[in-house]
């Protein structure tokens, strides 16, 4: 389509030790998501999913393979967004103490598990709130999840990435 920016975007699928899954969503919230972002010059896949883990959520993690691949045009902008997320796993389950001594990071988390949930400081300007996810508080997020099979579960892989057209709603 004439008009249209080609945006790539890297994201992350974040599983700790205990088998639960990393989403972030805007102060605005609304919806949950991978954490990742957009592609810079020069920049590989794995590269920048490493980096917007960092940005995104203060975490340092080891990129894997390929776990999904999707497409869709955004229905109040002129672009075309192709979105590729690799599994990643964390150096550990919280932000970098550098991140909270610097005050781009707050736990908001329970009493007992503080850093369950956590508030960032986006070097891009947002505040994201950060979260932990067991498969069964995943499924009963009242909030929509993108993209949205994350709910029937995330063991897509290398022998069997999700591959998926969002078709405009």
């Amino acid at each position: 389509m004439r008009g249209e920016e080609l945006r790539v975007v890297a994201r992350t699928l974040i599983v700790n030790q205990t088998g639960e899954l990393l989403l972030c969503r805007g102060s605005g919230g609304g919806f949950w998501v991978l954490p990742g972002g957009t592609l810079e010059p020069g920049e590989d896949l794995p590269a920048a999913a490493r980096r917007e883990a960092e940005e995104e959520v203060g975490l340092a993690v080891s990129v894997g393979p390929l776990v999904y691949v999707q497409e869709f045009r955004p229905a109040r902008r002129p672009e075309h967004v192709v979105e590729v997320a690799f599994r990643a796993a964390p150096e550990q389950d919280r932000p970098a103490a550098a991140l909270e001594e610097g005050g781009r990071v707050r736990p908001a988390g329970s009493a007992e598990r503080p850093w369950a949930r956590w508030y960032i400081q986006d070097v891009d300007g947002p505040v994201r709130e950060v979260g932990w996810f067991s498969r069964e508080a995943l499924a009963a997020l009242a909030e929509p999840v993108y993209p949205a099979y994350l709910r029937q579960g995330f063991e897509s892989g290398p022998d069997n990435p999700y591959v998926g057209l969002v078709q405009p709603g």
